[in-house]
């Protein structure tokens, strides 16, 4: 009688913690941009099955994020910081501008507090010692879920460089050859035989550019004297100036904003509840995290992580790939692949000794610049918050190919922010961890401004790009002002250096910090996405670019997990 109520209990006990146990050929570590693509893609060959782990919510038909119209509220939480560290208070601007910054981040904060995880980096030594936001998005679909949609494909040149760290697996050939085979593009171009037709992403041009943005355009172009583009994602001409925006946006006029998620797990891959759809092996985990590797040796089999507080398992037969983006690296050293006294002093398994894991993080530096402008020629009824983007080289010359953007944003009439980023920054930071507890924030130092020629650039660019544009806009509308930063300070470069350590703060664009190299180069991971020193393990997301980018990282996280999957056989 005992022996069998024995029995009984231990069947009792692997029926339940069997439940917690799932197998599948994949398991994919985060659901965000590049994530929803090798999801997608690898359960379309509907013999794999697929376990796909995402933190956040599926709630992409939420008003919030399914509108185009409501970017400046998804993306103004991020570029704000929740709590906002952009301050209006701080700055000399007059009453009612200062007013209508004021409502706008009330406004961003109430409506979209749940979008972000978010924390602080470590003082920025080379920045004022500011501490900054860091933010990862936490719907599915990840940033192209509250992104501004802004589709600018990295240039031939820097493709060139990445074949050059990574060799033939990405050749600029094979890279532009993707892009064509994800864009549905409806818009003007010169190269007709360079754009995508019938690929899952929609990409429309703003068909009725403002005249906020005509303005912006003419002025830039005779302030930086480049060219005006029509279509600025033909390789053929990587460097100009338009109105014409170009985003990742459906229906008329752009009315619907098209994600990862809506593009690769539509209704037609996965249910609302996460299970695969017309016949795909697909189960899709929704407020769930991540927490380590399960290894076998050196081999990945599985991941454990975390589900409304209970602990589970998920076996991969073939491998598990990682798409989790700035939280990549966390992952890689809290599943024990990193460097040695790190991983010693936390107390964790080292599996894989490489001081590379967290190093060489790079982002895009904005700094932003605002104008006083004509409330009458903003266009109200726009779908991006852009009004025009300009992609330009050093004004010395030196480094060439894109090196500043200045993005114009239309979210407030009478009121216009600019962007001036460093597109390859030198600068580099890092992200590592101080416990072992996977659910403890990362430590992050972005590095912001921490080699002197990032600086240097930005501050010629500001003598020259940001002055000129200036004088240029006053002579075709004398109420075009630049209020921020004061126009007189702009002929001294100490001035314009200080405010550019006071502004500079971060597009969130991270990028690098699991790098695609030579292993003695700075690599975590090879030509395949395959982490160095271990076997099934990949990482394809932004984190493993060679070289900095110089488009928007929706457009390289799409591209990178595109090639692994074709690269893996899908």
């Amino acid at each position: 009688m005992n022996r069998w109520f024995l029995s009984v209990l231990c069947l009792l006990s692997f029926q339940l913690h069997a439940s917690e146990i799932e197998e599948a050929d994949y398991v994919v570590v985060g659901v965000g941009t590049a994530g929803s693509l090798m999801t997608g893609k690898l359960s379309a060959d509907k013999k794999t099955s697929v376990i796909a782990i995402n933190s956040g919510k599926n709630f992409t038909d939420s008003f919030i994020l399914k509108y185009a119209q409501n970017i400046p509220f998804s993306v103004g939480a991020s570029f704000l910081g929740v709590p906002p560290s952009f301050n209006p208070d701080e700055f000399d601007l007059p009453p009612s501008i200062k007013q209508a910054f004021t409502h706008f981040i009330q406004l961003v904060n109430e409506s979209v507090k749940k979008l972000y995880e978010t924390g602080e980096t470590t003082p920025q030594v080379n920045a004022d010692d500011r501490v900054l936001s860091w933010v990862i998005a936490q719907p599915l679909g990840g940033a192209s879920s509250i992104n501004a949609g802004a589709w600018v494909r990295l240039s031939p040149q820097l493709l060139a460089k990445w074949e050059a760290i990574a060799g033939p697996n990405w050749s600029v050939d094979r890279l532009l050859k993707i892009y064509k085979e994800l864009e549905d593009y409806d818009g003007k171009t010169e190269n007709r035989k360079a754009r995508g037709k019938c690929g899952p992403l929609k990409i429309t041009q703003d068909p009725s550019p403002s005249v906020l943005g005509k303005k912006f355009t003419k002025a830039t172009v005779k302030a930086t004297g480049v060219s005006f583009l029509e279509d600025f994602n033909n390789p053929d001409t990587p460097i100009g100036v338009s109105s014409q925006m170009q985003s990742a946006h459906r229906g008329h006029n752009g009315f619907y904003r098209v994600s990862g998620v809506n593009a690769f797990l539509g209704d037609d891959v996965m249910n609302s509840n996460g299970t695969g759809a017309n016949g795909r092996k697909l189960r899709v985990h929704f407020n769930s995290t991540a927490l380590r590797v399960i290894w076998k040796g050196k081999t990945a089999v599985g991941v454990e992580y975390l589900k409304e507080g209970v602990r589970k398992i998920a076996y991969a037969r073939k491998g598990v790939v990682v798409c989790a983006g700035l939280g990549s690296s966390p992952f890689l050293l809290h599943s024990g692949v990193g460097p040695e006294a790190l991983l010693n002093s936390l107390n964790i398994p080292v599996i894989v000794n490489n001081p590379n894991v967290g190093q060489g993080l790079a982002d895009q530096t904005p700094v932003i610049v605002i104008f006083a402008t004509n409330p009458k020629d903003s266009n109200a009824g726009s779908t991006t918050i852009f009004s025009g983007i300009s992609n330009l080289p050093s004004p010395t010359g030196t480094p060439s190919g894109r090196q500043i953007r200045l993005a114009v944003i239309d979210a407030i009439p009478g009121i216009t922010p600019m962007i001036v980023d460093l597109l390859q920054p030198k600068s580099r930071g890092t992200i590592t961890i101080a416990s072992n507890d996977p659910l403890v924030q990362p430590v992050i130092d972005f590095g912001l401004l921490s080699r002197h020629a990032d600086l240097k650039l930005l501050t010629s660019a500001f003598q020259t790009y940001v002055k000129r544009l200036a004088a240029e806009l006053q002579k075709i509308d004398p109420q075009y002002q630049l209020i921020l930063p004061p126009p007189e300070i702009l002929d001294d470069a100490n001035l314009v250096a200080a405010y550019i350590k006071a502004i500079a703060g971060t597009d969130f664009h991270y990028q690098g910090h699991c790098r695609m190299a030579p292993r003695k180069q700075g690599g975590v991971v090879n030509s395949f996405g395959k982490v160095y020193g271990t076997k099934n393990l990949f990482v394809a997301d932004d984190s493993i670019v060679p070289q900095a980018i110089d488009g928007s990282p929706m457009t390289s996280a799409y591209l990178i997990a595109a090639n692994i999957a074709k690269l893996m056989g899908y």
